[in-house]
């Protein structure tokens, strides 16, 4: 496994890889127009460069972490291992322009609750999801979760990690999410850590991302009736 400084120091070069080509592109677009950057697929190459360097494990982009279900479904950043069980999966989130936080938020839960199912099923060894979003949003997700079950996983204290009983899936504003292929059967619980957090500014971006480990705890079970 991979110790969290190490996790937290790939994704500082890879936002610092991101940022430096922000400050190109905004040098350029003093006379050139400038092409659109897709943000969330440069940060998955920077971040799969990061944690390669020094490695003789291969780091991938899109593999999947299973061949059935959920897991079936490529995972952003995997990191392989002498074994056949990776060492690490990373989902990257970024949040698009616009105020749908809420929208936003059930992206997030489909990645922490597929990485949880992951680590329960012992498909990886360790899991992550980055969460990239503007300040604004993470000013707006303390209030709007006060009174809702499970908010809590996407913004757990710098000291002590967040868990949740899974069932609160089972509230109709999560049917979606079901109704996208996600399993029914989770972990007892979901648990998040904060690793750490970075940020990347420029007029093209303004994300804080926040490096959040993934555990699934006790047995699957149905969350849903």
């Amino acid at each position: 496994m991979l110790e969290p400084e190490a996790l937290q120091a790939a994704v500082l070069a890879a936002a610092g890889e991101l940022q430096a080509l922000m400050n190109q592109l905004g040098l350029a677009a003093r006379s050139a127009p400038t092409a659109k950057l897709v943000f969330d697929s440069d940060l998955r190459a920077s971040l799969r460069r990061s944690l390669q360097f020094g490695r003789s494990e291969f780091v991938s982009v899109e593999s999947p972490l299973g061949k059935r279900g959920v897991l079936a479904e490529p995972s952003d950043v995997v990191v392989a291992a002498r074994s056949r069980i990776p060492q690490l999966a990373v989902e990257v989130r970024w949040h698009p322009r616009g105020e749908d936080h809420a929208g936003f938020v059930q992206q997030v839960m489909w990645d922490i609750a597929k990485l949880a199912l992951a680590r329960t099923r012992e498909s990886v060894e360790q899991a992550v999801v980055l969460i990239a979003a503007p300040g604004k949003f993470w000013r707006w997700l303390p209030g709007y979760s006060e009174d809702r079950a499970g908010y809590q996983l996407l913004d757990p204290d710098p000291e002590i990690p967040a868990s949740a009983k899974s069932d609160f899936l089972a509230a109709p504003e999560w049917d979606a999410m079901f109704a996208g292929g996600m399993d029914e059967e989770l972990p007892d619980r979901l648990w998040t850590q904060l690793l750490g957090v970075s940020d990347i500014r420029s007029p093209w971006a303004d994300a804080e991302l926040r490096n959040l480990e993934v555990k699934g705890l006790g047995t699957p079970a149905p969350v849903r009736g």
